[in-house]
């Protein structure tokens, strides 16, 4: 084969595999959102959206080297994902809504590891220093747990610039859940998942004479910490046909706990089409933003940090800190001022704090629930 020849083969084959792989990038992006109970493979995929979108800039970096007309491929490739690239990364502005009139809250979603694994007035302690920092309002945390030695009333006393709490217990000890509030709490409720250890809840809070209702949510865990043990555990051994069973047993555990926060999403989705007033959805999905989870939430509410973020975003602190689990959604009565997820080592998770303005409203308008 002449150089001609060889290099014409290998140019075809570039082309191929640039339209190859901007069409998988595109299937895998829309795929993501379906529904697991409907195939699980796609939404499986989607976990690699950031390598694939990655890998797209590459091939896009290397035509336009060459000053070819196949440079348009990945820009496609990348362009029918910018809702997957906008839920990552918002270009900084320091352009913020008027305040006018309105009434400013701080709401924060935390899921706190238990407390470092053991409530105690050091750990709780971290919790607190969080939370006056940053001059939060209203927080919501997960896995919240309590100890013999520290128990609710010990950490709530730690909070007693938050005089409203609500406290829901789960299935399983240190997957309880609590939304404290320097505003009055008027209603509440338990949202239980079939056949799962997690769970969410529900409270209506009354912020001047306007009701919000803050969800607080735990969706199925990835197990993905467990899993890898065992991984690790056959790898090391040098059982290679162990450590093919379990990969095996991995992907059928990750698909059952994707159906689990399908179902999950359904059922708040379906509590929150029955709430005719003002909305905020904290909480660890457990999901990223190439997800059902966050396609079918985002459907009815707003992402704050495409609504008042900036920069890249990311909230789970393990695998290079690549993922984005953990969210704060409004819904469109509310406006979004600021959006961050500060760095703390503290557990696996950052915390998320936004920045809302409500509007206020006369004393004859009062909504009530």
């Amino acid at each position: 084969m002449g150089r001609k020849a060889t290099f014409l083969y290998f140019h075809f084959i570039s082309v191929l595999f640039t339209f190859a792989f901007a069409a998988f990038t595109i299937i895998v992006g829309i795929g993501s959102h379906n529904n697991p109970n409907q195939g699980f493979i796609l939404p499986l995929l989607g976990l690699g959206m950031m390598p694939l979108l990655f890998s797209n800039l590459i091939i896009f970096i290397y035509w336009s080297l060459r000053w070819k007309i196949w440079v348009l491929i990945p820009v496609i490739a990348i362009a029918a994902n910018h809702e997957y690239i906008s839920a990552k990364y918002q270009y900084p502005s320091n352009n913020q809504p008027p305040i006018a009139n309105n009434r400013l809250i701080k709401i924060a979603s935390f899921n706190v590891e238990s407390f470092h694994g053991y409530p105690s007035v050091y750990s709780v302690g971290e919790i607190k220093e969080l939370m006056k920092e940053n001059q939060i309002d209203i927080f919501c945390l997960q896995e919240f747990s309590e100890s013999s030695f520290f128990n609710v009333d010990s950490i709530s006393n730690m909070f007693k610039d938050y005089p409203y709490a609500s406290i829901h217990k789960s299935k399983k000890e240190g997957f309880n859940l609590v939304v404290y509030s320097k505003f009055p709490i008027e209603n509440n409720a338990d949202i239980w998942f079939n056949s799962s250890d997690n769970s969410a809840m529900w409270v209506d809070i009354r912020v001047d004479n306007k009701l919000i209702r803050v969800f607080n949510c735990h969706l199925q865990t990835t197990n993905f910490n467990q899993t890898r043990g065992l991984l690790a555990k056959v790898t090391l051994a040098g059982f290679y046909d162990s450590k093919k069973e379990a990969v095996k047993q991995i992907m059928l555990k990750m698909a059952v706990n994707a159906e689990k926060r399908a179902e999950q999403t359904d059922l708040i989705c379906n509590i929150i089409d029955t709430t005719k007033h003002a909305m905020i959805l904290c909480g660890d999905l457990n999901d990223t933003p190439a997800s059902y989870s966050y396609y079918k939430i985002k459907g009815k509410l707003q992402d704050g940090f495409q609504s008042a973020g900036s920069g890249f975003e990311s909230t789970f602190r393990y695998l290079h800190s690549l993922f984005r689990i953990d969210y704060i959604f409004h819904s469109k009565e509310l406006t979004g001022r600021k959006y961050i997820t500060p760095s703390f080592d503290f557990s696996d998770h950052n915390p998320v704090i936004m920045e809302l303005s409500v509007k206020k409203r006369r004393s004859n308008n009062i909504m009530t629930s």
